[in-house]
């Protein structure tokens, strides 16, 4: 399973909260969406290896509410996919979170939202 805590870098958690500013949607959410999104074109992901120097951390029931076992599937299942066994799990999650919040980027009101599930 995933682990009780999430590192994410502040430069990714910088953009959930102004995406929140934006849309009034939490991190959380967002980051929820982001992972979607990039799971959704695989093609796309950018994997990021390198540990950020500046973390913020959240606890997994927050990042993933009661999905977590759906996106941890979907996240193994991906890694065989791809054979990206070797991926550090923490790795795996803000590569996808990256990943999915470039497409989210172009966000001003939470209508626009509804133009990412088109």
């Amino acid at each position: 399973m995933f682990p009780t805590r999430i590192q994410l870098s502040k430069k990714t958690w910088d953009k959930l909260q102004y995406l929140q500013t934006q849309t009034r949607v939490t991190p959380n959410v967002m980051a929820r969406i982001a992972i979607m999104l990039a799971l959704r074109d695989t093609r796309t992901i950018i994997l990021n290896t390198t540990k950020p120097e500046q973390m913020h951390t959240i606890n997994r029931d927050v990042l993933f509410g009661e999905q977590e076992s759906v996106f941890y599937l979907l996240m193994r299942q991906l890694a065989y996919e791809q054979s990206l066994h070797y991926l550090d799990i923490q790795d795996l999650i803000r590569s996808l979170i990256d990943s999915g919040l470039h497409k989210l980027g172009h966000l001003k009101k939470l209508s626009d939202l509804s133009s990412v599930f088109e």
